[in-house]
């Protein structure tokens, strides 16, 4: 079981502002897809944002299209939010 912060995302989709496609955790080199989140998850791993030591952990969620995507959980701070990261790439 592991925490690996996530600092970037791959979005796009049927909302406003997209859904998580795949997301970049700190030091990897390499975008990972919302199923291998999922499994890695499955597994007793975390993942959070952090915005100036705020950490917002993100959970599985279901995008109303079916699609299934992750989500930052509410906090005080919208900063650390999924949606708020740079796109990787």
């Amino acid at each position: 079981m592991a925490e690996y912060e996530i600092v970037c995302t791959v979005q796009t989709g049927c909302t406003a502002g997209g859904h998580i496609l795949a997301v970049c955790r700190g030091g990897a080199d390499h975008p990972m897809r919302v199923a291998e989140i999922y499994q890695s998850m499955d597994g007793g791993d975390r993942y959070f944002t952090d915005a100036g030591g705020l950490k917002a952990y993100v959970r599985k969620w279901a995008c109303p299209c079916g699609e299934g995507t992750l989500r930052s959980m509410a906090d005080a701070t919208l900063r650390n939010n999924l949606d708020s990261l740079p796109l990787c790439g």
